[in-house]
């Protein structure tokens, strides 16, 4: 009897243990095939931005990383794995350059830590990895061709070659690292806008452009062409007429914000803060603020060419307004004046027409539409390298051009460097949190401690 009893229970005690390993088993199989994870950290520096996401997702080739060093970089290999769980086009391979040198040599590496983006034929180079840059590598080793932008010239406009606060370097440098290739256009001496141009950049011209190249570029829109206006106050100098035949009216009138938003750049209240977007394909999933020095109203009707009216992006709050007395301070709302949300920006596409593709003999060419797309700003300083990287006005500015360049699945959330949340004390501080941690806590442990003993006695 007690034999029997000891053998159910050890039987008993098996079955136990068999479950227990059939759990963990299944457990392990489920996680592996799928993955749960949640980033708890106030930036999400833990999880991939939404443009890394959309570029891995839309991998059309394989990819290839392979990080040359001599102890794997767990960091490096961390950041490596979470690519490869979002695509399966996406490998990557640690390789140690003293063991392996006929590879090292084969990728030209000169020093540990480099890692190469391959795919087909293209690669790229890196030595010092973050997310922004292994994600602009695949970009470029992915894509088969660079997009040209071009940037009217030849009237004061923004120089993108400029590297002091109002130039537009930090958006030619942004524009390349997105695979586009950034031009300067001096209309004047061209015939036409170069057949290349995926979009052409007016960014606040102070002389007005001769009217044979507002007729250049009349013709490249209505042949299917996009293009960008940044316009700041005062007037647009001889563009009110060319934007009101495409439905847009800019307004003689600087934007004032009341919610006290310009005092976090140390200015007055013509910095308006835009956080809330019309419904467009370039602000699709936007929510990140943006902010406009000296920003005008733009205004849609309708357009004199025929087709749809231009489409608002982006509005300030409702704590703001038009100031069309903007000579007179201080500002004040009046009956003259637009009360916010004001509309600081318009998107435009119209359809041209259709076009056949060439096909062999016999076949029948497949037609396909044209559009015209536009984008007018009332402000250009939001993209000039002082105010670029505030808060999500690069984010924004190149989304613009993504949508323009007819490159929507680039529209997107860009990674960003992770917080200096590093924290500076003075040496009084220092001491303090020396005493606290060290001698005044841990005394208070011991006296909690004695104080126990001697009750219990």
């Amino acid at each position: 009897m007690r034999i029997r009893r000891k053998t159910k229970h050890g039987l008993n005690t098996l079955i136990a243990i068999l479950l227990f390993i059939g759990v963990l088993a299944l457990v392990n199989f489920l996680s592996n095939r799928h993955h749960l994870r949640h980033d708890l950290t106030e930036t999400g520096i833990f999880s991939l931005a939404d443009q890394t996401v959309k570029i891995l997702e839309g991998l059309d080739r394989e990819v290839a990383v392979y990080a040359f060093f001599q102890v794997p970089d767990h960091r490096l290999e961390d950041l490596l794995n979470e690519y490869k769980l979002v695509s399966g086009r996406f490998q990557f391979e640690f390789i140690d350059p003293d063991q392996e040198p006929e590879r090292a040599k084969a990728y030209d590496i000169r020093q540990y830590g480099t890692v190469v983006v391959k795919s087909g034929e293209s690669e790229e180079q890196l030595t010092d990895v973050t997310e922004e840059k292994l994600t602009n590598a695949i970009l470029k080793v992915s894509r088969d061709q660079k997009k040209v932008i071009y940037f009217l010239q030849g009237h004061d406009e923004r120089d993108i070659e400029n590297i002091e606060r109002d130039g537009y370097n930090a958006a030619k440098k942004a524009l390349e690292e997105e695979n586009y290739s950034v031009s300067p256009l001096m209309l004047a001496g061209e015939n036409e806008i170069p057949g290349d141009c995926a979009a052409l950049v007016v960014a606040s011209p102070h002389v007005a452009p001769f009217e044979d190249e507002l007729e250049k570029i009349g013709r490249y829109l209505e042949g299917g062409g996009s293009l960008l206006f940044l316009l700041d106050p005062y007037p647009a100098v001889g563009l009110e007429t060319f934007l009101g035949r495409w439905g847009v009216k800019v307004g003689d009138d600087v934007v004032v914000d009341a919610s006290g938003v310009g005092r976090l750049f140390g200015a007055g209240p013509t910095i308006p803060l835009v956080s809330d977007y019309p419904s467009h394909a370039i602000t699709k999933d936007f929510n990140v603020m943006t902010f406009f020095p000296l920003a005008r109203s733009v205004s849609t009707q309708k357009p004199e060419s025929g087709g749809p009216s231009p489409q608002a992006i982006l509005k300030t709050s409702n704590r703001s307004w038009a100031e069309s007395n903007y000579r007179a301070k201080p500002f004040q709302l009046d009956k003259d004046d637009i009360k916010g949300p004001v509309t600081i920006a318009v998107a435009m596409t119209k359809t041209i027409g259709a076009e056949k593709d060439t096909v062999p003999a016999g076949e029948t060419p497949e037609e396909k539409s044209q559009s015209a797309r536009m984008v007018v700003v009332g402000d250009s300083d939001f993209a000039c390298n002082s105010y670029f990287s505030a808060s999500g006005n690069s984010d924004l500015f190149l989304n613009v051009m993504n949508w323009l360049a007819e490159e929507e699945d680039l529209i997107s959330i860009r990674p960003k460097t992770p917080d200096d949340r590093r924290v500076t004390m003075t040496a009084a501080q220092s001491r303090y949190v020396f005493y606290l941690a060290v001698i005044v806590m841990p005394l208070i442990v011991v006296i909690a401690g004695v104080i126990v003993k001697i009750r219990r006695r």
